[in-house]
């Protein structure tokens, strides 16, 4: 079988003179023979309103080799006495600064941005009594729990602090979803429904300032650089002065830059509006890219990757073919023999280069069960662990997908072949019968909530708690113990195979820390020894909020974009959706990820239907989805589950039901 996966394509401003916008080589601008400072470059920190806290291990590999640092004179910062955090206080009086820390003698900059948060005032002043109403939307991850209403005077108020944008949400009056009676923008929520829309305005885009690359030659590089007053310039992490005369922006190339294959100039500028879009200037041994020559797989940002679910893509081995022998699995739902030979065969046929595919993202290849779980109530029928998500190993790879041996077969064919391979990692929750489990039921999560209702599919209202099934154990990453276990487990895999990074699953399921702690691991033991520059994207669904807070130098490179990718399909889909739609996503995009992002922007992955379905009329948009029927399913009122018997340590030995 040859059945057809989605793939994704990294999307950038066209800002630049340039075909090609990157961020970085392996290198990172330091030698292989010493553990530098710092590993790529520092992201961008966005100050937040009161005190604020800047992790110190985000951007500094070893806290402990920081000296001191300098703030702007407009706030204050200390560091705590482990070194671990930065407090800082005060406002920034520009849109644009940049924080200075000593290391080793030597200085590095982190830019820092002015909150660009607004204060905004809801009200709702309803015609019928209520004991409770909240606030549910795209500013809360739709979960009205965190954002109760307040009454006084006759009428319901919430203050919240919002950046600029657009923000969809509804009011929870008693249980009763509502639309603000007062508010008449609405819009459809694809399912039948309306939700209003809240705009919080921002500065307009014609008083904020513009730069793009004018010219560059040898050594030097010019920026036309439009209502501009002061311009940040960065070379690595070093800070650049530049020459800002009218409306022209002159950057010295540094001398350094000669030494390194791959570095960057960063630069943005601002006046009392704001501060403008980025550019980021790649450097060849301090010569501007500008020729696809000088590219290489290590170039993420120019990455058309790939996805397949391993058994459902090519069949290579026959032999290893094992589908579930269980009657109450339909046949749809069970193995269908596509393995990594498989996989194998389509990069040495060009299958792969007649795409101009230059990554390959594998679904999960660690052990899954043999037997059936789960339950689909229509078309009724169970499961096989096809798909990889339900790991009953951490560490083997599923005999019914091929060997150790077939995998590193691949990767070398995969690398020969220009292409990059990343495995989708699942940390948040193993099978019931995982050994992490069998062993230590104490570190999973509790299935079953205070008030003895199943923890299952609550994304939002218990993220970090909730199971995903009644079979797939949720892990307690608030033990550190499990943290330093399941962070192991995946720095196996980038130890023992040459893989090029992770897709995450699950990944705002996960606290922080555990990402912290994977990326610290992941660059001392893999990044700094081997020369080599990973990748990490994660998988959130939620507010742009929600998804950067997962993204900076000390955690992941970047998530999918599913709020740009819903935008997209319903305009190019649909006949009455506006191109606005799509270019305001897309701004919005770049306002919290930045112009230049490594974010994966999808057209169909294994959890989203694919453009094409929608667009051919295979699929309607208001058809419900798996996810919606499964979660109907475990809701339902007339299905009851007794209490979970526990043992004298309070573990749950037992489910009855």
């Amino acid at each position: 079988m040859d059945n057809f996966s989605s793939n994704f394509r990294f999307i950038r401003a066209s800002v630049l003179l340039l075909f090609f916008l990157g961020m970085s080589d392996p290198s990172w601008g330091q030698s292989a023979m010493q553990e530098p400072p710092m590993v790529g470059l520092a992201t961008p920190y966005q100050l937040q309103p009161g005190p604020d806290t800047l992790v110190v291990q985000d951007y500094i590999l070893d806290p402990t080799r920081l000296d001191s640092l300098t703030t702007p004179v407009d706030i204050r910062a200390e560091l705590s006495t482990d070194n671990d955090e930065i407090i800082i206080r005060g406002e920034l009086h520009n849109p644009i600064s940049k924080l200075k820390l000593w290391v080793d003698r030597d200085s590095y900059f982190i830019p820092l941005f002015h909150s660009r948060e607004n204060a905004v005032r809801l009200l709702f002043s309803p015609d019928s009594t209520y004991k409770k109403v909240a606030v549910k939307g795209e500013m809360n991850n739709w979960t009205s729990a965190q954002s109760p209403m307040v009454y006084k005077d006759g009428r319901w108020s919430l203050s919240l602090l919002l950046q600029p944008g657009s923000y969809e949400y509804l009011f929870v009056a008693d249980g009763k979803e509502l639309t603000d009676p007062t508010n008449k923008r609405v819009v459809s929520n694809g399912m039948g429904g309306k939700n209003s829309v809240l705009t919080v305005e921002g500065p307009a885009k014609t008083k904020l300032p513009f730069i793009q690359t004018a010219s560059y030659s040898r050594g030097r590089v010019s920026i036309e650089a439009q209502r501009s007053e002061t311009a940040q310039v960065y070379w690595q992490n070093k800070f650049l002065k530049a020459h800002l005369k009218g409306e022209r922006l002159r950057i010295s190339i540094p001398e350094e830059a000669k030494n390194i294959d791959r570095s960057f100039i960063r630069v943005w500028t601002y006046n009392e509006y704001g501060y403008s879009n980025d550019l980021l200037i790649p450097l060849q041994y301090g010569k501007v890219v500008d020729t696809a020559d000088e590219l290489s797989r290590n170039d993420w940002e120019q990455t058309v990757m790939y996805f397949m679910m391993v058994d459902r893509f090519n069949n290579g081995n026959p032999d290893n073919d094992h589908p579930v022998q269980n009657p109450d699995i339909l046949p749809k739902a069970n193995y269908y023999g596509g393995d990594l030979k498989g996989i194998t065969q389509k990069i040495e046929d060009g299958y792969f280069d007649s795409l101009n595919v230059n990554a390959l993202w594998l679904s999960p290849i660690t052990q899954n069960p043999e037997g059936a779980y789960g339950q689909f109530p229509d078309p009724k029928t169970k499961f096989s662990g096809y798909h990889g998500y339900w790991p009953i190993s951490s560490s083997k790879v599923d005999y019914r997908l091929g060997s150790a041996q077939e995998l590193r077969k691949l990767l070398d064919t995969a690398h020969a072949h220009g292409m990059n391979v990343i495995l989708d990692y699942v940390a948040n929750h193993v099978h019931e019968l995982h050994p992490v489990y069998k062993q230590h039921p104490g570190w999973a999560t509790d299935l079953y909530l205070p008030d003895s209702t199943l923890n299952t599919q609550n994304w939002d209202s218990h993220r970090l708690t909730t199971w995903f099934d009644t079979f797939m154990p949720t892990l307690d990453f608030s033990r550190p113990e499990v943290v330093e276990t399941m962070t192991d487990s995946a720095l196996f895999w980038l130890k023992e195979y040459p893989l090029d990074g992770f897709r995450h699953d699950a990944t705002k399921h996960i606290p922080l820390n555990f990402w912290r702690t994977l990326t610290h691991k992941l660059k001392t033991e893999v990044t700094v020894p081997q020369n080599k520059r990973l990748y990490q994207i994660g998988e959130t669904y939620g507010s742009p909020e929600l998804i950067d807070s997962y993204v900076n130098s000390g955690m992941l490179d970047g998530q999918f974009d599913f709020n740009l990718y819903d935008d997209a399909v319903a305009v190019f889909a649909k006949d009455d959706e506006p191109m606005t739609r799509l270019s305001n996503a897309l701004e919005e995009s770049f306002t919290y990820y930045g112009n230049h992002n490594l974010m994966g922007n999808i057209t169909g992955n294994q959890d989203r239907a694919r453009f094409i379905s929608y667009a051919g009329g295979e699929l309607s948009f208001e058809e419900e989805n798996t996810a919606e029927y499964i979660k109907s399913f475990y809701q339902d009122k007339n299905v009851k589950i007794s209490q979970p018997v526990k043992d004298e340590h309070g573990i749950i030995v037992e489910i009855k039901g």
